[in-house]
């Protein structure tokens, strides 16, 4: 009696235990806590101004066509955008290095045939990078570069056109055949633009690269625009890893710092720019350049710097830099008052400097504008070679932009047409006093 009485005891605590373990498995599986409904985290928008593409950055200034017994050229963003736009329909191939050691004359000779246009960059454009804009048809592209692109439209009937890619900076000449031309719309867009353009004339000067310049006065405007200043402690929580423990703090009267345990950002409040360091990614391995390019424009685009219109300027891959020229109505902006670039310096493994004003030109409406009258590319070259302080055969280009100056009790910015001339990778301005005789350079 006693071993039975035992094991009913058992068969009962056994089912009791399975009863206890079933309703505690269905109670951990149907609980639902009681809480208050939690908030989302509120996100910090970091993005400045717009994203870029790379074909909003890299960008002829100038076209120049040769075409019968006329030269003729333009620098309007309309007349250039409509060109590249037709262009981005081609399709390239058979791309060659030709010549490594092309000279200055050979450049102005291919420039100069007839039925030939020439596009004008700034500095030489990676094919990688232009492969983006004007495809390829070939895997491996070179990443060597060109800053002059020519066109020979002799041929054109064949669907089919000649082209020659030129480094006036390496001296370098490939050639490439484009295809899936569409004849009448590069006869319609084109070669009808061509022959309503300003004409140009060539300037020529011994065994040096020419320069080619308007022969007509140019209709100008000076615009006056209010500043807007962005905000420095966007760019905090733009630039720096952790803008939380990001300290801040005055320096003098016009300077500003923030700065983490890596980074520091200098601000300059009277010049209304920004200096961003992070010393610990410095290199002095150089750059790729397409790399530099692409690097610098997705950098510039995850916190949309691009406050103004900012095209590529100049690369140099020894240390790493990229240059972002500011832009109005298609036209470069120089000032001796304030910076008019963006500058990156590349680092291991991302930004080592980052430079650039934190002021943008607020184009809704302009404070004010005057109609004036630039003299022509011609007569400015002949201004030049009587001024003993240029040596004019050292002149790389000659173009039309605007010279910033500011009015700070307004808070203006006042931009006057005008004149400048590339000179050992400098760009100084012809003033209104030295056209008219009077003294020379910036003011």
């Amino acid at each position: 009696m006693g071993l039975k009485y035992i094991e009913h005891i058992k068969s009962v605590f056994l089912t009791l235990l399975v009863i206890l373990s079933v309703t505690l498995t269905f109670t951990i599986w149907t609980y639902a806590p009681v809480h208050e409904t939690m908030k989302p985290a509120e996100v910090v928008n970091i993005s400045i101004a717009d994203s870029k593409r790379v074909d909003d950055v890299i960008k002829p200034y100038k076209m120049i066509a040769s075409s019968e017994n006329d030269m003729t050229g333009s620098m309007s963003p309309k007349d250039l955008d409509r060109v590249i736009n037709v262009m981005k329909g081609w399709r390239i191939r058979d791309f060659a290095l030709v010549k490594n050691n092309v000279s200055d004359t050979e450049i102005n000779e291919l420039i100069g045939k007839k039925n030939h246009y020439t596009l004008f960059f700034p500095d030489d454009v990676p094919f990688p990078v232009f492969d983006i804009i004007l495809p390829f048809s070939m895997t491996n592209i070179p990443e060597g570069g060109f800053n002059r692109l020519i066109v020979d439209w002799n041929r054109s009937e064949n669907g089919q056109l000649k082209l020659f890619f030129v480094s006036s900076k390496t001296n370098t000449l490939y050639t490439a055949v484009a295809g899936d031309i569409d004849n009448d719309l590069f006869k319609k867009k084109i070669v009808a633009s061509i022959n309503k353009f300003t004409k140009f004339t060539e300037v020529k000067r011994n065994k040096k690269l020419s320069l080619y310049v308007s022969e007509q006065d140019v209709e100008s405007i000076r615009y006056t625009y209010y500043l807007k200043e962005i905000e420095p402690n966007r760019f905090k929580e733009a630039l720096f890893n952790d803008p939380s423990i990001v300290r801040q703090s005055l320096v003098g009267s016009t300077s500003e710092e923030f700065s983490d345990d890596k980074s520091l950002m200098t601000v300059n409040l009277s010049d209304r720019t920004l200096k961003f360091v992070n010393p610990s990614t410095e290199t002095f391995v150089p750059a790729i350049p397409s790399k530099l390019v692409f690097d610098s424009l997705d950098y510039v685009n995850e916190h949309g710097g691009w406050t103004d219109e900012f095209r590529f300027s100049g690369l140099n891959e020894s240390n790493q830099q990229i240059d972002y020229q500011l832009y109005l109505l298609g036209q470069p902006v120089f000032s001796d008052e304030t910076s008019t670039k963006i500058t990156v310096y590349w680092g291991d493994p991302n930004i080592y400097r980052y430079l650039r004003p934190y002021y943008t030109i607020d184009l809704s409406v302009p404070f004010d504008s005057v109609m004036s009258r630039l003299p022509s590319g011609e007569k400015a070259t002949l201004v030049m070679k009587t001024v003993k302080e240029i040596d004019f055969n050292n002149v790389d280009e000659l173009t039309i932009g605007y010279y910033l100056t500011r009015d700070t009790a307004q808070n203006l910015l006042i931009l006057e047409p005008s004149w400048f001339y590339l000179s050992n990778n400098q760009w100084s301005r012809l003033s209104p006093e030295m056209l008219g005789g009077g003294k020379i350079g910036l003011e």
